[in-house]
């Protein structure tokens, strides 16, 4: 089954295709090349639990079914090459020709392998479900082949077969955005589930993120908050957290996890649950015993009346981390008219909040608006200008280096 591709894809992967048949010479590999393809390279890795882990796993469980020996050898073939599809999260973006010629090379032959792999198994014997698995992997990397290499995703427009259950805690996490050293995700909470169970990370930092309409307890140590209203929790590593829902409906809780020592794939697994820790002490959001987090929705209202273009820290690196792993930061930006340049030297990650915006990356060029996330690779130039009558309001996140103090 054929994917729709845009030209710009095409003319790109066409590139590094040339250069494999010819000895891997890279002299026709312009910048704008190696830029679009460091873009078109974090597409693909933002599918690591999507289209890449969550399509293996819903393989595995539909291969128990399958009588025919053939079919399973084809989705055994899948299985094998979607492992390494996610195995390539571990390995850092190039900044130079390799970017196009390896990186972007051998996700796009690795990927093609898989859907040729999906259409020879569901070709043998009708069946729905593995018809149903072939095309949501599709639909997964639709916008990655189809766009100009600028990822797009959305917090309440989550894809199908795309979830990842974390070890021991047994709730759904789903990647929005996966940049280097961290990433924006969300985690899904039905309405029947008491909420995140306790636990903590050894060699990560996360920021918990609260929006209405919110109802429940955030803990951290041995306290907790009551929270029902947006909120943002910075969470070093080695302290214990979770979040209790009481709202009785399915909830989705957004965080930012990261870790300058574990690139990738890595950072989800590193959890250890921490079951019976007594009795927690009710404490303030903003005390020093939930470790200053923020009352997000107040400081976006606060940031939101500014009469000029604006960016502010609300959470320093040094409050979600440590100097061995790095620190997450978390500002917000207001644009009331004109542009930003978000040129940095780290990964950037934003989340539209409010109003709409024309993005440009390298040469790729997108509209955005609420709820919308996108990647800024590090020291790649990026405007972000507002359009349309409402002022603009963006979070952003990124894992900085921490100095002892």
């Amino acid at each position: 089954m054929s994917m729709q591709v845009s030209d710009t894809y095409t003319q790109l992967i066409n590139k590094a295709r040339w250069s494999h048949a010819h000895g891997r010479n890279v002299f026709h590999i312009t910048q704008s090349d190696v830029d679009a393809g460091r873009l078109f390279s974090y597409a693909y890795r933002s599918q690591t639990i999507g289209a890449f882990h969550g399509t293996r796993v819903a393989i595995e469980a539909a291969e128990k079914g399958v009588g025919s020996r053939s079919t399973r050898s084809f989705l055994h073939q899948a299985r094998s090459l979607l492992k390494q599809l996610e195995d390539k999260a571990i390995e850092l973006v190039p900044r130079d020709h390799r970017v196009v010629i390896s990186t972007l090379y051998y996700y796009d032959e690795l990927v093609n392998l898989v859907i040729q792999s999906l259409d020879k198994a569901c070709a043998r014997v009708p069946n729905p479900t593995l018809e149903t698995i072939r095309q949501r992997f599709l639909d997964n990397l639709h916008p990655v082949h189809a766009g100009n290499g600028l990822y797009v995703a959305q917090d309440i427009n989550l894809p199908e077969q795309g979830a990842f259950i974390v070890p021991n805690l047994g709730i759904s996490i789903k990647p929005v955005i996966y940049g280097d050293y961290h990433s924006w995700d969300s985690a899904f909470l039905a309405g029947d589930q008491y909420g995140v169970s306790t636990h903590r990370h050894h060699k990560g930092a996360e920021i918990h993120l609260g929006f209405s309409p919110v109802q429940g307890h955030t803990v951290l140590g041995s306290g907790f908050a009551e929270v029902s209203e947006g909120y943002a929790m910075p969470i070093p590593p080695m302290t214990d957290h979770g979040f209790r829902n009481t709202t009785g409906h399915d909830h989705v809780v957004p965080f930012i996890f990261g870790s300058l020592p574990m690139t990738g794939w890595g950072v989800f697994f590193d959890v250890e649950p921490r079951p019976g820790q007594g009795q927690l002490v009710k404490h303030d959001l903003d005390s020093s015993a939930m470790n200053h987090s923020v009352y997000l929705e107040r400081e976006l209202r606060r940031v939101r009346e500014a009469k000029t273009n604006t960016r502010e820290v609300l959470i320093p690196a040094e409050r979600a981390g440590s100097p061995e792993i790095g620190g997450l930061e978390l500002a917000v930006t207001f644009v009331g008219r004109g542009e930003v340049d978000l040129l940095s030297n780290h990964y950037r990650i934003v989340s539209i909040q409010a109003g709409k915006a024309h993005v440009r990356i390298g040469n790729a060029e997108k509209e955005v608006g609420a709820h919308d996330h996108f990647g800024v690779p590090a020291d790649m130039n990026c405007q972000v200008a507002q359009s349309g009558n409402e002022p603009l309001l963006f979070l952003d996140a990124m894992i900085l280096p921490v100095t002892n103090t």
